[in-house]
């Protein structure tokens, strides 16, 4: 990623568990739109998950955020 974009951001403890609470939810309910969407009916079960992430970049960046967020929190508990 020779060209990514880097974000730097302060949140309060609190805020940052709602966004990645609220992340969380927005993801479970896109996955499941598409996990079920005629386009990946047909993609095997084990490989559809990544199909999905690498055809819908708003969702492999909620990922990547969801993970940072996680791993913030946990160096501030």
């Amino acid at each position: 990623m020779g060209n990514a974009v880097i974000l730097t951001t302060q949140l309060p403890p609190a805020e940052a568990e709602a966004l990645l609470a609220a992340m969380r939810e927005q993801y479970r309910l896109s996955l499941n739109d598409y996990w079920y969407a005629d386009e990946y009916r047909y993609v095997p079960q084990e490989k559809r998950h990544s199909s999905i992430l690498e055809r819908t970049p708003v969702m492999a960046a909620q990922k990547r955020l969801m993970a940072a967020l996680s791993l913030s929190l946990k160096a501030v508990k």
